[in-house]
């Protein structure tokens, strides 16, 4: 599995200099440039009886749209967003978006920018690995961040608050940064009890990092 998740890695670097033609084109639109980073310390995840960890996050995928989302909050994840949830592979997703919505969806990879042209009325939505976990990944709170504010203005600046850790319901959750199942110490995909939940906010009773402590979101608006 961890040879999963380098490939993919891998794959995300060769082409995340040319992440911008993956981006939304819309005529006449502002121009955002956006940083999705990993930004854990080697001792960020805290494992009970067990010594700290780094908590990565995996390549992921992004959409522009005014009201669609890369997933629905309160529905059953979709095979291609369990896949990315759980074994940190983007492409089904990836795909999946850009066979629906065109150039206005694509992939990112961690730390590298991309950009993307909005209007007023559209949100940004992603999702991308909570590598140490059975099946979480983070994504804005919502499914979707609005790119322009009440009155029309870009929004720009450090995100990361809008940031949320999502459960997508696959799977049954282990210790983070310990679990079996989990990619870093799994031996194949899809591995790990199935579990029949719905898309939401993290709450399975285990500990979590601050989100600030494991991703950042950065956001620069073209003036």
């Amino acid at each position: 599995m961890r040879k999963v998740l380098a490939a993919g890695l891998g794959v995300a670097l060769m082409v995340g200099v040319s992440c911008d033609a993956l981006a939304a084109t819309t005529d006449g639109g502002t121009t955002f440039t956006i940083k999705i980073s990993s930004v854990s310390a080697n001792d960020t995840l805290k494992v009970a009886g067990s010594a700290a960890v780094k908590a990565p996050i995996a390549p992921g995928v992004f959409l522009l749209d005014s009201s669609a989302a890369a997933f629905e909050v309160g529905k059953a994840a979709s095979a291609e967003l369990q896949a990315l949830a759980e074994d940190g592979n983007f492409e089904p997703l990836q795909l999946a978006l850009m066979d629906k919505f065109g150039a206005r969806a694509g992939m990112f990879a961690p730390g590298l920018e991309f950009t993307v042209t909005a209007k007023p009325g559209d949100r940004l939505s992603f999702a991308t690995m909570f590598v140490q976990s059975n099946d979480k990944f983070y994504a804005p709170a919502g499914g979707g961040l609005a790119l322009f504010d009440a009155n029309g203005r870009p929004v720009a600046g450090d995100l990361t608050a809008s940031v949320r850790l999502f459960d997508a319901g696959t799977e049954i959750d282990q210790q983070p940064g310990a679990g079996a199942d989990q990619a870093p110490r799994q031996k194949g995909a899809n591995q790990g009890a199935d579990q029949s939940g719905m898309v939401a906010e993290a709450n399975d009773g285990f500990a979590y990092p601050a989100v600030s402590d494991v991703i950042r979101l950065e956001i620069k608006a073209a003036e």
